[in-house]
């Protein structure tokens, strides 16, 4: 019997610590901050959200033998996550974020044993048409990981699908890894800053539209839902939701996971990225990265009204 499709992420898992403060100290400053403790962070967000879709997801993120990776498994355990790469001896690192009340982000990384993709056991994962793999900028931006993952991801076998998340660190991408795989990519996502700075390396929408000529390309545009931008179609504009807002951090692969998640089931792009709308609003309001809504969280926003939709644009 064949096994169901897959979502496999690549992206590099850490343990992120979210302090809120009134604003960012300047430098030998000092500021008073509040904490909701440690999370699981990083790549893991973006696979939860589509694990709590009821859609079979593995991690094949490197993983460690430390506290900090422990905390990672039973977050996987937790929400039905497989691990298909073996653990290295050591720990994978974290991610301290400064939230300013208006939702800005300024981070702080360590390193750990998640900068070290494994090759060998990344070419013995068994792939099959109808699986996903998702790969973020940050990997392909290091230079320990973007190599050996850049090489992986261009020899996916046909039928898989490559969701490319750039985000912030897109400029310090190679050119000459961003030009193969964006021509292997078939959703490319980012935010409305981060697909405005990609289209401008790259000389105009046009020629970021040629550049990727195959994939979905989606401009999160936060509260106002997201803009679609199908291989062989015109701009959807799909409007968001009002929500009050917590915490911005991991809304993004919030929004990927689950827009992923709905075109596994078979849902047009629209009502994909409709549920994808629907997701990040709600998780915005909640604290922490990974705190996607599960599938009948989502049915029952779309159901109901405390979740309303923005008006279109006149």
């Amino acid at each position: 019997m064949r096994r169901p499709s897959c979502f496999i992420a690549t992206g590099s898992v850490l343990i992120d610590l979210p302090l809120h403060v009134g604003r960012v100290p300047a430098p030998g400053g000092a500021v008073t901050a509040t904490s909701s403790g440690p999370t699981v962070g990083g790549g893991y967000t973006v696979v939860s959200a589509v694990a709590r879709q009821g859609v079979p997801a593995a991690l094949a993120a490197t993983l460690g033998t430390g506290p900090n990776s422990a905390q990672v498994r039973e977050a996987m355990m937790l929400d039905g996550v497989e691990l298909v790469v073996e653990e290295l001896v050591g720990d994978i690192g974290t991610c301290t974020t400064l939230i300013e009340p208006s939702g800005r982000r300024t981070f702080i990384t360590t390193e750990g044993v998640e900068a070290e993709p494994q090759r060998d056991e990344l070419d013995r994962l068994e792939l099959r048409p109808g699986d996903w793999v998702h790969t973020t900028g940050y990997d392909l931006a290091h230079p320990t990981s973007r190599e050996a993952l850049a090489e992986w991801l261009l020899a996916l076998p046909p039928g898989v699908g490559l969701v490319a998340d750039l985000g912030p660190v897109e400029p310090e991408i190679p050119e000459s890894i961003v030009e193969t795989l964006l021509r292997r990519t078939d959703l490319l996502t980012g935010n409305h800053l981060e697909i405005t700075q990609l289209s401008a390396r790259l000389g105009s929408p046009e020629a970021m539209r040629r550049a990727a000529p195959e994939a979905l390309i989606v401009r999160r545009t936060g509260v106002h839902g997201c803009v679609l931008w199908p291989a062989h179609g015109d701009r959807i504009e799909v409007p968001g939701f009002v929500r009050d807002v917590l915490d911005t951090t991991g809304a993004g692969d919030t929004h990927t996971g689950v827009l992923v998640a709905g075109l596994m089931d078979g849902l047009d792009v629209v009502a994909a990225a409709r549920r994808a709308n629907a997701a990040a609003a709600e998780a915005v309001s909640r604290l922490g990265p990974a705190r996607s809504p599960r599938r009948d969280e989502i049915d029952a926003l779309l159901g109901c009204g405390s979740c309303r939709d923005r008006p279109d644009p006149q």
